[in-house]
């Protein structure tokens, strides 16, 4: 948890940005969900190596994405905005001086769309045996020299 200090400057970051004319510019689901989205990421991205909000790195921001803010309970419609939202909030910080390099981070959380998308994805991805099949008749695999059916088959 970022120190009190922290929290104060990473909400009234937050607030500053909801004022922005970036933060007009993207679409209404994003909006609704902002005040909670980006607190959470920032504090997370700071979280995770106990920096100042002023010196996050690209290595705090994949974290905050995926975990910060892929555990929150955000719908559907505002998941598919959310990396959009993130990067426009550090390029305006990086424009309101608050944060140097903000833009090119904001380009790394665009990349991570991908993994955020598949890590908040409601259905999971089926597990598949990359082997084949082991036959009836096929030699056991535990290397008694028995066919399968005879030897491991059954237990």
């Amino acid at each position: 948890m970022p120190e009190p200090l922290h929290r104060q400057t990473i909400a009234a970051w937050a607030g500053d940005f909801l004022d922005t004319a970036a933060f007009h510019s993207l679409p209404a689901p994003a909006k609704e969900y902002a005040e909670e989205i980006l607190p959470a990421f920032l504090a997370k991205a700071c979280e995770v190596r106990d920096v100042a909000p002023a010196d996050i790195e690209e290595a705090d921001l994949k974290p905050a994405l995926l975990d910060g803010v892929g555990a929150l309970a955000l719908p559907a419609s505002v998941r598919a905005h959310v990396p959009e939202l993130c990067a426009a909030f550090l390029g305006e910080l990086e424009t309101q001086g608050r944060l140097g390099g903000g833009r090119a981070l904001g380009r790394f959380v665009r990349a991570l769309r991908a993994a955020y998308d598949e890590r908040t994805a409601e259905t999971t991805k089926p597990i598949r045996n990359p082997g084949a099949r082991i036959g009836r008749n096929d030699p056991c695999p535990c290397g008694s020299g028995r066919k399968f059916k005879r030897c491991c088959m059954r237990r």
